[in-house]
């Protein structure tokens, strides 16, 4: 996540006609009867603000004492005991993207996903770059991969929580950022087969949930997920290799859990060889030609629906690695939360942290 150049800044009149000023689409009472923007993303060339997330409006038309709108609320379905963790957000926070997505997720999605960075000095300042994803399952702990963290002091780190768009600072809700007090990676990690692949990091202090910032449930030991369709997100590459870029905009991809046995004969059928065994610290997703978690995603959660929840989810995994990116019929392979529950609560009731906050 490179440091991002300052855009106009919100109340300056850009381009905007004589009498109007940018400021964010929801402040502006022309912008929507509903309180609720439709933003398409694509549009930005013709948006005289620059920013897509800001539109021109008359001074009489501002709200100078903003309340931010109210999340759409859809039709929900009566379940009993509700769960507070993994409340995914499928209309977005406050606006949706129209038009032509490209795989973007609506602002607010996913609001367990983090962004870990590591704090490097260029020239004469600190920046932050992106190193890898995670998800928030205790306002103080994240969970993500070991791959990305070992070997990495809490000093180097910090997380970012409420990050959709990592080229503005418009969103409705700022993001938050949190240092990380200590690295805990998992005792069985193996750099080689990237075997055990997890971490949980604690903050110095708790993020401040909010609509934009939630825990995501963790599911029981060992259970499993086979053939259900699942979600996965993050700001990695969209294809491997130097044509791929790092996306702006948190993605999301659908995937289907694929049953070890099958993934690991579709792996056999690749470079890895007919002798390869999928350790059991792995589950798999995906398969399906042109839909695949890559460079970048590491540590970034798959979640799966729980079965009689409206909305609400569990992470079943964590981007561990792949062949390639997007291949026919060659899954995705994810570390298995399930595998490491007990582990993760044990370091929980360790440090006397509650285990309620991803617990449905």
């Amino acid at each position: 996540m490179a440091p991002v150049p300052p855009a106009p800044p919100v109340g300056s009149q850009g381009n905007c006609e004589h009498g109007q000023r940018c400021v964010q689409k929801y402040l502006c009472t022309n912008a929507s009867t509903s309180g609720e923007g439709l933003i398409d993303i694509r549009f930005n060339d013709d948006n005289p603000c620059v920013d897509y997330l800001l539109q021109c409006c008359y001074e009489e038309d501002i709200i100078h004492a903003p309340i931010p709108p109210p999340t759409p609320t859809p039709p929900t379905v009566p379940v009993m005991n509700e769960p507070a963790c993994g409340k995914r957000n499928p209309d977005g926070i406050g606006f949706r993207i129209t038009g032509s997505k490209d795989s973007e997720s609506e602002y607010g999605e996913f609001p367990w996903m983090m962004a870990v960075l590591k704090q490097e000095a260029a020239l004469d300042q600190v920046v932050n770059v992106f190193l890898c994803g995670g998800s928030l399952i205790h306002p103080r702990v994240v969970l993500t991969g070991a791959h990305c963290v070992q070997n990495k002091s809490p000093q180097q780190l910090k997380v970012r929580g409420g990050e959709w768009d990592t080229q503005t600072k418009n969103e409705i809700h700022p993001h938050q950022d949190r240092n990380v007090a200590e690295v805990i990676v998992h005792p069985e990690y193996y750099k080689g087969g990237l075997y055990n692949d997890v971490a949980l990091l604690i903050m110095d202090a708790p993020f401040n949930l909010d609509e934009g910032i939630q825990t995501v449930c963790l599911p029981p030991q060992d259970a499993k997920f086979d053939h259900q369709r699942c979600f996965a997100s993050g700001w990695g590459k969209d294809v491997f290799g130097k044509a791929g870029s790092y996306q702006a905009i948190l993605k999301k991809i659908e995937l289907p859990i694929v049953p070890s046995a099958q993934c690991q004969s579709a792996l056999r059928s690749t470079r890895v060889g007919p002798k390869f065994v999928l350790h059991n610290s792995f589950i798999c997703a995906g398969g399906e030609k042109g839909k695949d978690t890559c460079k970048g995603d590491g540590g970034s959660p798959l979640v799966c629906p729980i079965q009689g929840s409206y909305q609400h989810y569990y992470q079943v995994g964590l981007v561990a690695w792949g062949i390639g990116c997007g291949e026919n019929q060659i899954p995705g392979v994810y570390a298995d939360v399930a595998h490491f529950r007990n582990w993760i609560d044990q370091q929980m009731h360790t440090r006397q942290i509650d285990t309620k906050s991803y617990t449905p």
